[in-house]
């Protein structure tokens, strides 16, 4: 497995004949324990992660390297006063490619070329709402009365597109659909800030935390324009 360290260790660890015990041996500074071992085996076997038993992680220009150790601790035994063996420490690396796919299995393209993104992100459709007080479906009257709130949902179709976050950077009221209607009252502006909210007598706000990201809402305290004696508001 590449995400994992395998290390089997020969028991005769110095080459003289004597065998050291399994629990005399460790890996890495978290003192890990072997993880395959039998007393009558030759062989002790280590299995860990490579972020597991206290490794480290070194990036090079070339390579990502995996640093850990194995610890030979000697348990005292009959006369306590004595040693025949001393403490031991042997380096351990683990070298990865960084330029290399270090899977055996094919890697796939899956990139796109710019004329198609381009397309994607033109046929985006967006949509802006009057929603019920509890945001749960878009309001069928268009008629409030001053001092009601007017709930607003701004979003955004991605379908098969990255997933979006959505601003709102301005956004403007007038007497009718006209865009070059006057006068003009921008309610949202400099860049997305809702200024209606910043007025004494107004409690408009943007609704946190969003209900997704490509979903944006806002409450604008119901309004008209001064002068207009119509019931338009």
């Amino acid at each position: 497995q590449e995400a994992q360290v395998v290390v089997t260790v020969h028991r005769d660890l110095f080459g003289t004949g004597r065998l050291v015990r399994a629990a005399e041996l460790t890996l890495g500074l978290a003192a890990c324990l072997p993880t395959i071992w039998r007393t009558t085996e030759p062989t002790v076997t280590f299995v860990a992660g490579l972020h597991e038993c206290g490794s480290t992680l070194k990036v090079t220009p070339d390579a990502l390297v995996y640093s850990t150790s194995l610890n030979y601790k000697p348990v005292p035994t009959g006369n306590p006063v004595i040693v025949r063996t001393t403490p031991a420490v042997v380096p351990i690396e683990c070298h990865y490619p960084r330029r290399d796919n270090v899977s055996s299995n094919g890697v796939k393209p899956t990139w796109a070329p710019f004329r198609s993104t381009l397309s994607s992100e033109e046929k985006l459709p967006f949509s802006l709402h009057l929603m019920s007080d509890d945001w749960s479906t878009e309001r069928d009257s268009t008629v409030f009365q001053l001092g009601e709130v007017l709930h607003f949902q701004a979003g955004v179709n991605t379908e098969n597109h990255v997933p979006l976050r959505l601003f709102v950077d301005t956004c403007v009221a007038t007497p009718t659909p006209e865009r070059s209607s006057s006068p003009q009252y921008a309610f949202i502006d400099f860049s997305g800030c809702l200024v209606d909210g910043q007025l004494d007598d107004a409690t408009s706000t943007f609704i946190s935390p969003r209900p997704r990201q490509d979903v944006l809402q806002f409450a604008v305290d119901a309004f008209k324009f001064a002068g207009d004696f119509s019931n338009l508001v």
